[in-house]
Parts: structure tokens; sequence; C-alpha cells
């Protein structure tokens, strides 16, 4: 693994945006340029130490103006839930399933517990829970068996896959809009070229006619008394 790389393997990839960056990824490639190593409220003082060590930098409190990560997750009020998918939009990994106008729910297993879809939410229906019991804490902190140790390195590695799996979504969601918005632009082109064109060839087609037509009247005029 490259620098970044081994700077991303201690983020907790929450992918929460505390840190100032839209992910885990990016702060980890600020990081690899010098960024102050206490930006990232889910590591905490676990992940500060981890990166000290990593980058052989100097051992820093947590950054107390980047707010606190609780082991959370999101829990929608179905019955109040207006089917915006403003919250689905928002998800970093995907954790939210449902549909426009129809009601939606948190997969509690795939939540990072980040809140990105608390402002997005017009009816403001959603509330950030402690954990399940049952689901593997993905924020620093917890874990202090090999076995837990472990099951927390699992999940943050899902995060990491799922949130590239959504951006990669994006992409393409992107590329796909783009080329129809080019196909559509040369449609018009096409459509507005072809009049000019039709208007031509009708132009074209009566000058023959006028030339084959001249012999033909030329010869009436001559034959007359």
């Amino acid at each position: 693994m490259n620098l970044i790389q081994r700077i991303d393997a201690l983020l907790p990839q929450t992918q929460c945006g505390k840190c100032g960056h839209n992910g885990c990824r990016p702060y980890a490639e600020g990081l690899a340029a010098g960024e102050a190593i206490n930006k990232c409220p889910p590591g905490g003082s676990e992940t500060i130490a981890a990166l000290a060590t990593l980058l052989e930098a100097p051992l820093l409190a947590p950054d107390p103006l980047r707010g606190s990560a609780p082991p959370q997750v999101a829990y929608i009020r179905e019955a109040e839930c207006i089917g915006c998918t403003k919250c689905i939009q928002a998800c970093p990994v995907d954790a939210i399933v449902g549909a426009a106008k129809l009601m939606h729910t948190v997969v509690a297993s795939e939540c990072t517990g980040c809140d990105l879809c608390l402002a997005p939410c017009p009816v403001d229906c959603i509330d950030m829970q402690p954990l399940p019991p049952t689901v593997v804490p993905i924020v620093s902190g917890l874990a202090h068996s090999p076995e837990q140790l472990q099951a927390r390195h699992q999940r943050r590695d899902h995060a990491r896959q799922r949130h590239e799996q959504r951006n990669a979504r994006l992409q393409r969601d992107i590329a796909r809009k783009e080329a129809q918005r080019l196909a559509r632009t040369a449609d018009a082109t096409k459509g507005a070229a072809d009049p000019i064109k039709a208007a031509l060839e009708r132009i074209k087609a009566q000058k023959a006619a006028a030339a084959d037509a001249a012999p033909t009247a030329a010869r009436h005029d001559h034959g007359k008394p």
C-alpha cells in the first residue's frame, strides 16, 4: 500500500465530513500532504495516536471544534416520512433504502452514524440513536479484544467499499446524463440543419428543372410564324 492507502486504513470510514473533507480518503490525502492529524472525531484519540506513529508526527489532542461522533445510527420515523429521497441522496454509504414518494428506512448494519442525512430532511423525521448492541461500532475507542478489533476492521473495510461503489455509481450517472445531453444537442443541431438542407435541395431542383425547360421553350419560340 502507498502512504495514502495506509493512512486511509487507519481512518474510521464514517465518511462524515467532520474533518472538513468530503470523506475519509480525501482527508487521508490531506494528511499525506501534512494536514493536522487531530481532525477526525470518529477516530478520536486512538486514531490520532495511530496516525502520529505512522507519520512520525507530534501527538495532539482531538480538535474540540470538530465536535463529537459517538457510536450511533440514524432512525427514520417512517410515519412522518414523505418519500422525498433527500436522505438517500445524502447517505455516503447507501444505507437508506426507499423510493420517491414511498417510505424510507435505514439499514442499521450499514449506517456509519455520519448524521449527514439529518440536515436535508425537510420534515425533520430522522433521529440519531445509540448504536444497537448487535451492530459492530465503526468509531474508535470501543474495540479492545483482538476479535473486536478484527470485527471493526472488517466493518470499516465494508463501509469503504460501499462508499467507493456509491461514488462510482454517481460518476456513471453523471457520464450517462452528459452523454444524453450531448445526444440531444446533436439531434437539435441536426434538426435545425435539415430544413436548410431541404431548402437548398429544393432550390437546386428548381434550377435543374428550369435548365431542362429552357431548350424546349426556345425550340417552341423558334418554330412560331
